[in-house]
């Protein structure tokens, strides 16, 4: 009787992922078998897996439009599966415009509500009250929420590591570059929401991100 005990283990472990994840989870990409199905990019047709020396990498290879609305990133992907509120997350990711261009970013972004509420971490190669910072969207026009002004970051065409640790509770924001701590916040607007990549108006790629926190509730 294998046949039926397989089928009852290999029904038993759907059954379990159709049912509601609470608590903390871990969510963990690094695109070597090609892109998550749980990403979920605002334009499809400008997202791509990228491979440079045999890695593989999520990358965002046009940059997003602006439209007559408020300024904010113009395009991202999230993760669609699930609602944090505290969490950690870590990836490695690179701007892909000319390291020459003046503004050039990649941005993180978390709290998410819909287009036009959420926090995001902009990183970039200009230091000034819109780059590097922590902002929020909330329905108007971006807000600064940090308030040390970091050397600027992405300089350079080369991957770096970034870690942002989220304590809904408190309102606390930790965003740490290559092991450095360069900004931190705190605000308790949005006390969860989904999390995702992407850039304020630029290109850039990311490999290797790991989400670990608490989720609330599974996206709708």
């Amino acid at each position: 009787m294998i046949v039926p005990v397989v089928f009852f283990i290999i029904s038993a472990a759907f059954l379990i992922m159709l049912r509601p994840m609470r608590g903390v989870v871990t969510f963990k990409d690094n695109f070597q078998n090609g892109i998550n199905p749980a990403w979920s990019p605002k334009t499809q047709d400008k997202w791509e897996l990228a491979e440079e020396s045999k890695n593989s990498f999520y990358q965002l290879k046009d940059p997003g439009e602006h439209d007559e609305g408020i300024q904010r990133p113009t395009e991202y992907s999230l993760v669609r599966d699930f609602i944090y509120t505290d969490f950690t997350f870590k990836c490695k990711l690179r701007c892909d415009a000319p390291a020459e261009l003046r503004y050039r970013d990649v941005v993180i972004i978390f709290g998410y509500q819909d287009d036009t509420h959420f926090y995001y971490i902009h990183l970039s190669n200009i230091s000034d009250d819109l780059h590097n910072a922590i902002m929020l969207v909330n329905g108007d026009y971006r807000q600064k929420l940090s308030k040390n002004m970091p050397e600027p970051t992405l300089t350079d065409l080369d991957f770096h590591k970034v870690k942002v640790k989220r304590d809904a509770e408190t309102g606390d924001m930790e965003v740490y570059l290559d092991e450095n701590l360069v900004m931190k916040a705190q605000d308790r607007t949005f006390t969860k929401g989904k999390i995702g990549v992407g850039s304020f108006d630029n290109v850039g790629s990311f490999d290797d991100i790991r989400i670990r926190g608490k989720v609330v509730e599974e996206a709708p």
